[in-house]
This record gives C-alpha cells, sequence and structure tokens, in this order.
C-alpha cells in the first residue's frame, strides 16, 4: 500500500507537469491570480504622483458645441496649463496621426508647446510598413537576439507633433487567451536599439534617469531590477479596481484653466506626472484586467507606471521551481497518507498540507506580490489525496465497496448523509411521501440564448443556476434535475420536514427576491436581465431511485408533480412569477401572503385547482381583485370588468379583464362554473 500510495504521488506529479509545460493549465492559473488581485487589492499603495485626465463624456457632451475632434488648439493650450502648474511629465494616450482641420499652424503650436516640458507622445510600430523610426522613439539598449523580428517602422504623429516629445512610446500590449491584460511590454526590440513602452518612457522622464539596460532576462534602470517575460513583458502588479489612481476630468481642466478652480486646484499638478486618456463609452480604449471588465487603456499604463518606479510587480517563479513545488506538496501529502494509520486522520492531515500550500499562496502575493503557481500543486496533491486515500480506505476496509460507487449518484449533501446511515436507500424503487414539488424556468431564455455566443450562455447558466440552487439547498431541498435553464427539486425527501411546503414557497420568494441583485450583477457582466417562472404543488408523490440496476436517478413522481409543472407554464397566462395549488396554499401558515388568481383546468388533469400567488408584501389591489373575480366567477362580467380595469396595472387583473371582455362579446359558456380550462402548457 505504501509503496502504492508513493507511485500515485509520483505518477500525479508527473501528470500535472506534462500539462503545464503545455500550458493547458495556464487560463486556470490566470483565475487563481485573478482571485489573489480581487482578494487583496492594493488601492493605498498608488503612487500620488499619477494623476489621470480623461476624456470623459461628461467632457464631451459640455463642449459639444466644439465638435469632435477638438482643435488642436485646445490640446497646445491645456499642456501649457499643465506645465505651468508644474506637472513634471504629461503623456497623451492619444494618437495625433493626421493634421489638424482647423489650422496647419495648431500643430506647430502644439509640437512647441509639447517640447516646453517631458511630453510623451504614442507611435505604432510595424515591421513591414510605414516610416523610419524617428530618433526619439529609440532608447539604446543591447537586446539579445530574440525569436520575433525588430521593428523597423512606425506611424508617429504628425511631424510637427512628433517633433515635441521626448519620447514617441508604442501603447502595444497583448492580451492573454482570455482577453484579459494582466502584462505589458516595457519595451519593443527595433533594429537599433529599442522603442519604450510609455510606462518606461514616462518613468525615465520622472526620475529624469535614461540609462536603461537589460541583462539575463532583467531590465536595470534606477536600481531597481525587474524580470520581464521573454516578450519583455513586466506583470503588472495591478493595484485595484478602475478608478485606483486619481482621476480628473478634462472638464474641470479647462474649468480651471479660465480661472475657475472650485474642483482642480493647479497646484495639486505640481511634480505629478500627468496621464490623458479617454474614458467615454465611446472613445474608450478598453484593455480589461483582472479588477475590471471595463478598464482604459490609460488606466492599464497607470499602473505599470507606478510598478517601475515604485519598483514593485509580480514576481514570477521559473518552471523548476514549479516543479519541486509540485513534488514536495504531493510527497508530504502522500506521506501523511502512509504514516498516519487512521484513514480519516490522514486525509485531513493531508488535506491540511493542500490548503496550507493554498494558504502560502495567498500569504506570497498579498506581503511580497509573489505569484507561487497554484494549479499544478494544488492538482497533484488533490490528486495525490483522493488516489491514495482511496487505496488507503480499501486497505483498511474492504466492504461499503456499493455504497462509495453510488455517492456519484447524488448531489445534494442531504441525500449523500441518508445513504451513508442507511444503504438501503440505494434500491431500485420508492416510497409514497407527501411534499412539495417545485418547477421553475427563465422566460424567454430561448431569445436570450439567440443572442450570445455557446460560452457565454454557459457562463450565464453556471451564475444563474447557482444563484437559485444555493437558496433552494440551504432551505432543505433536494434538486432533481437540471433541464437547461430550468430547475426541478422537491421538498421532503430523503430528509422529512413538516413544514415542506412553508419551505418551498419561502424559496420560491427568496429566488424572486434574489433576482434583483442578480440582474444587477448580470449587467454589470453585459448580460441580459433574467426573468424566472415557478410553479409549486404539495401533495402525495412516489420518492425514490428510479432508472437501471446500473445507473439511476433519486427522483420524483406523480399528479402533483406533473400539476407543478403545469403551473409554472401557467404563469404565463397570467403574468405572475411564482403559482401554488390550493394544497400548498392550505399547508401554509397564515403569516405567509397569498392571493387568489383563478381556478383552472391545466392541461393533462380533469380535476379544477385554485391557484394561489404567494407575495412578499399584500398588493394594494388585492382587495379590489378578489371583489372582481367574485363577480366575475358569477357571470358578472359586466362589473368585473370595470374592477380589473381599475387595477389594470397588475398583469393577472389585465388577463381577467381582456377574458371579461370576450364574454361580452361572445357571451357566457352554457357551462360556466367559473373554471378557465388552459388549452396549452
Amino acid at each position: 500500500m505504501k509503496k502504492l500510495i508513493f507511485i500515485i504521488a509520483g505518477v500525479s506529479t508527473l501528470l500535472v507537469m506534462v500539462l503545464t509545460v503545455s500550458n493547458f493549465d495556464q487560463r486556470l492559473e490566470h483565475l487563481t491570480l485573478d482571485l489573489r488581485f480581487n482578494l487583496f487589492p492594493d488601492v493605498h499603495s498608488t503612487n500620488d504622483s499619477i494623476i489621470i485626465i480623461s476624456v470623459d463624456d461628461a467632457s464631451l457632451e459640455s463642449m459639444e458645441w466644439l465638435g469632435w475632434p477638438w482643435p488642436r488648439q485646445i490640446w497646445s493650450d491645456m499642456t501649457a496649463f499643465l506645465y505651468e502648474a508644474g506637472a513634471e511629465v504629461v503623456y497623451f494616450d492619444i494618437t495625433f496621426s493626421t493634421s489638424s482641420t482647423f489650422s496647419a499652424a495648431e500643430d506647430s503650436v502644439f509640437g512647441a508647446v509639447a517640447a516646453s516640458g517631458n511630453t510623451v507622445f504614442i507611435t505604432g510600430l510595424g515591421r513591414e510598413e510605414g516610416q523610419p523610426i524617428p530618433g526619439n522613439a529609440i532608447v539604446d539598449i543591447q537586446l539579445p537576439q530574440g525569436n520575433t523580428a525588430p521593428f523597423r517602422f512606425a506611424s508617429p504623429p504628425v511631424s510637427h507633433i512628433a517633433s515635441g516629445a521626448a519620447y514617441l512610446a508604442s501603447p502595444y500590449a497583448y492580451p492573454d487567451p482570455d482577453g484579459l491584460f494582466r502584462q505589458t511590454p516595457v519595451f519593443f526590440p527595433a533594429e537599433t536599439g529599442a522603442v519604450p513602452s510609455p510606462a518606461l518612457a514616462i518613468a525615465m522622464l520622472f526620475r529624469d534617469n535614461h540609462s536603461v539596460s537589460f541583462h539575463d532576462g532583467t531590465l536595470l534602470w534606477d536600481s531597481s531590477e525587474i524580470p520581464l517575460t521573454e516578450d519583455y513583458e513586466l506583470q503588472v502588479r495591478f493595484a485595484g479596481p478602475t478608478g485606483s489612481y486619481r482621476t480628473i476630468s478634462v472638464a474641470d481642466v479647462f474649468s480651471a484653466m479660465t480661472g475657475d478652480t472650485t474642483t482642480l486646484q493647479p497646484s495639486t499638478l505640481e511634480g505629478k506626472i500627468v496621464m490623458i486618456g479617454y474614458t467615454a463609452s465611446d472613445l474608450m480604449d478598453l484593455k480589461p484586467m483582472p479588477y475590471s471588465a471595463r478598464c482604459p487603456g490609460v488606466e492599464v499604463i497607470a499602473n505599470a507606471v507606478d510598478n517601475i518606479i515604485s519598483d514593485r510587480h509580480v514576481a514570477t517563479h521559473s518552471v523548476m521551481a514549479t516543479l519541486l513545488l509540485t513534488f514536495f506538496l504531493s510527497l508530504a501529502v502522500a506521506s501523511a497518507l502512509v504514516f498516519i494509520p487512521k484513514v480519516i486522520p490522514a486525509s485531513l492531515t493531508g488535506l491540511f498540507a493542500i490548503l496550507a500550500y493554498a494558504a502560502a499562496c495567498l500569504a506570497a502575493f498579498h506581503y511580497w506580490d509573489i505569484w507561487l503557481r497554484a494549479v499544478p500543486p494544488l492538482s497533484s496533491g488533490l490528486l495525490t489525496l483522493l488516489g491514495g486515500s482511496v487505496v488507503a480506505y480499501q486497505y483498511a476496509t474492504k466492504d461499503k465497496k456499493f455504497l462509495k460507487a453510488a455517492f456519484s449518484q447524488y448531489l445534494s449533501p442531504a441525500i449523500v448523509s441518508q445513504v451513508a446511515k442507511h444503504p438501503e436507500m440505494l434500491k431500485l424503487g420508492g416510497e409514497k411521501k407527501v411534499m412539495t414539488a417545485f418547477f421553475s424556468d427563465v422566460a424567454g431564455f430561448t431569445t436570450i440564448s439567440e443572442q450570445l455566443d455557446p460560452q457565454d450562455i454557459v457562463k450565464l447558466l453556471n451564475i444563474y443556476l447557482t444563484e437559485m440552487t444555493d437558496i433552494i439547498l440551504e432551505s432543505g431541498g433536494t434538486v432533481d434535475k437540471f433541464e437547461g435553464d430550468a430547475i426541478i427539486a422537491f421538498w421532503g425527501a430523503p430528509v422529512e420536514y413538516e413544514d415542506h411546503a412553508l419551505r418551498a414557497v419561502r424559496s420560491a420568494l427568496e429566488c424572486q427576491r434574489r433576482h434583483k441583485l442578480l440582474n444587477s450583477r448580470l449587467k454589470e457582466m453585459n448580460f441580459p436581465a433574467l426573468s424566472t417562472r415557478m410553479g409549486l404543488a404539495t401533495g402525495s408523490m412516489v420518492v425514490g431511485n428510479m432508472g437501471s440496476n446500473k445507473r439511476f436517478d433519486y427522483t420524483m413522481m406523480g399528479t402533483d408533480v406533473n400539476l407543478a409543472s403545469r403551473l409554472e407554464g401557467v404563469n404565463k397566462v397570467y403574468g405572475t412569477p411564482i403559482l401554488i395549488s390550493n394544497t400548498t396554499k392550505e399547508a401554509l401558515p397564515e403569516s405567509v401572503i397569498c392571493r387568489e388568481i383563478d381556478i383552472v383546468m391545466v392541461v393533462g388533469q380533469k380535476t379544477p385547482v385554485t391557484i394561489w400567488e404567494p407575495v412578499l408584501e399584500k398588493p394594494v389591489f388585492a382587495e379590489k381583485y378578489s371583489e372582481a373575480l367574485k363577480l366575475y366567477r358569477s357571470g358578472d362580467f359586466q362589473s368585473a370588468l370595470k374592477l380589473f380595469m381599475e387595477t389594470r396595472e397588475d398583469p393577472p387583473s389585465r388577463t381577467m379583464a381582456t377574458r371579461c371582455e370576450k364574454f361580452i362579446k361572445e357571451g357566457t359558456p352554457s357551462d360556466w362554473d367559473g373554471t378557465w380550462v388552459l388549452t396549452s402548457k
């Protein structure tokens, strides 16, 4: 057994490292890095020397009379104001690649003003076409022969503006496969030297230190040693979400330029790095980063500037170090399983070792900005723990194999607990119980899914189903299954509750209440809002394991199960979010507010059922609806219509009003007894 467990540890390490070398785990590893960023934002450490001036929507609206693009005089006047206020460096994250359309002299004036201080403009780069790279876009750095050809051409601003720049810098950055920017190049190889990134150019001007070198994968500058990737990229230590750096609207700068210093005192700009970029929705250069899906590119550059001048960045380690960490964690887990005699304490010790490494990853990032690779060691440790625990358990106990295999059949922790205590539950068949069944469905999900790509559909469903399922499980419910966006659940088995109807209705109301928060979250992720319909019915049902001898599900069957399914669809008729059967209503205490909606005959059943809508608060129109419903059932459709129309902001009232108009026009059915017969599901 001992030898086998150590073999499992070795195989786990080897398997995980093969996947690591092939970058198979890269996306998951980046997710763990994002988690660390979000757990440990460091907004308070941001360098207060960095100020962002944003061309935002408010500024565009206030200057709408000027049209867009603004005259170059606006930029030259603002640059002059910034330098007069004492700004140390001014950076434009804006392309000025075409001549001014207002006056040929504007570009010359702008270039002259820019030359009066430390101004950085951006330039494009190319290998096949463009202009020769200007001299002020080159930094004297000796780079080793790389795998990619150096850049030979540039697309700088118009010549009058470009000539006024202390540096021309390239803002190129490359996202990770998931679209997020976590690193940014510091410079780009050229035929003679290198083209600096905005972050490096700004840092050199701010510190007035232009001596830069590169040795053995490390940037050497101003007593700082910053390791770079093979593509000369800096692993950015983002300070926090969008807005972490002081941001001033360009409209406030214009106000200060005219003497209105209410929102901006010019003295606050003294000795600062001023970065000007777009944040307006129609202009923003979006660069999603771990904290924000909608991050302006200028703010990503601000984080990189801060990293360089503060000599702070995310430190990484080599593949060899990852291999050693993976091996030692697997060895620690295997040792616990081998040298601790009892299976449960041994497994808990192995789990503790895994959790300790996870905690070390978090601590290393939080305190020292070190990105310890988490996925390979943790994956190997977990594989060792799982495989080793199985082997140890098989050696410790030879029986209950069927019980262990059956655990995978169940999702609910309550069911797993019951199975562990009562193995006889694993027999095929069921028992009759009084329970409450629950069916839910997202309104219009087919239409929503047609507007999204498959990956986004899966992401949206996972978020929604997790939110709703957590509510169901917290109330003691059992999730039967998922069918696309639909959830089927029940209360009362395998754990019996006398108040199963109350638990079910409260869960449905909580699901409805939680929708507001969920939709706000979905809106931030650019997903459409969701609306759920729910149907519940209480009654005698058969619940148990149904299927074949090799594969079966713990599920429910019965007339009231079908009724709950039908009531979910009946919501579409009345515009309600939740409908419950009369039997469910009768099982509820008076504290649960319900209003009677109608008596219906659902498809597939021959007995009319009174349907109710549970609500969090009693509607103001409840009494009037109830009175109108009595008139409707008595056949006095004229009087009922009048009352229903008085509460037509209520969806059920509108449905009933339409029905009254139909009866008034076509006459009362001869067999009228107040029951509405539904003809579709």
